[in-house]
């Protein structure tokens, strides 16, 4: 998603200068999270690390 386009215009002149970094940010941090979930077994959302419910 390219936040230019929904944004304040001072966000996109940002984007046009720097580029995208907080949606480079995003898609780096999911491809890492992808990564590590094929190597490291990681119990679902709202599960803690022994599997039983949080608290």
């Amino acid at each position: 998603m390219n936040y230019a386009d929904t944004t304040a215009p001072i966000y996109s002149e940002l984007i046009r200068e720097q580029g995208d970094v907080p949606g480079d940010v995003r898609r780096t941090a999911e491809e890492v999270l992808r990564d590590l979930s094929r190597v490291i077994q990681m119990p679902p959302a709202g599960l803690g690390p022994t599997g039983a419910p949080m608290q």
